[in-house]
């Protein structure tokens, strides 16, 4: 069965991925090397649709994958069975609980995600993008394996019940909720200046109108 789905993603893999990462999986100028990849990578990266990317090192959003999830599988087979590591998929349990949650989110998540999860500038042209649309399984990938300029976390500092609070948390928030034109509701080094600024933007204002009301 793995044997037959290794197959399957090689063929695949030729098709939609070794223009970027080599037909060897060794990279490219395009593409960084996926061997040693683990599953959690590939179906992170492949299952929220950054990959296959339009542009190379440009990391697109989260979007709808071109891949059913039995060739997802297939991808995972594949590239596994060439150099076989890093992490596995993580198993999110149902039932997790949302208030602890919250709180392991604002340690470790809100400063770059927003206190919402709906994302935020975290500086330069880097942004750290909303969890609204992520599965569950999806936040404990990105958790483990760190894409992007986010961190990987490893079992020591989020654990196996944290992951299940977290996604317990973002799942909880409401997704129709109207999400701010700008992350205010983040603890970033970003919101923070610009309430910064807004501030002695108003102070000019307010000492601007006080000097001309005293001539």
């Amino acid at each position: 069965m793995f044997v037959a789905a290794a197959i399957a993603g090689a063929l695949l893999y030729g098709q939609h991925c070794a223009s970027c990462h080599g037909a060897d999986l060794r990279g490219s100028v395009n593409a960084p090397s996926i061997r040693g990849a683990g599953a959690a990578q590939v179906d992170f990266w492949v299952g929220t649709g950054r990959m296959p990317a339009a542009l190379p090192w440009v990391e697109e959003g989260h979007r709808r994958t071109p891949f059913t999830r039995e060739q997802i599988d297939a991808l995972i087979a594949y590239v596994t069975s060439v150099q076989p590591g890093g992490a596995a998929i993580p198993v999110v349990l149902p039932g997790g609980d949302p208030r602890r949650g919250r709180t392991l989110f604002e340690q470790n998540c809100e400063h770059c995600h927003g206190a919402y999860a709906q994302g935020a500038s975290i500086g330069s042209s880097e942004w750290a993008p909303s969890l609204r649309d992520a599965s569950r399984v999806q936040l404990a990938e990105a958790v483990r394996i760190g894409p992007g300029q986010m961190p990987p976390f490893a079992e020591q500092q989020l654990g196996g019940r944290d992951l299940d609070d977290v996604a317990a948390y973002v799942e909880s928030l409401d997704a129709g909720a109207d999400r701010p034109l700008v992350p205010l509701t983040s603890s970033g080094p970003v919101p923070e200046g610009l309430l910064g600024w807004l501030a002695v933007g108003l102070l000019i204002v307010f000492a601007f109108g006080y000097s001309r009301s005293s001539r």
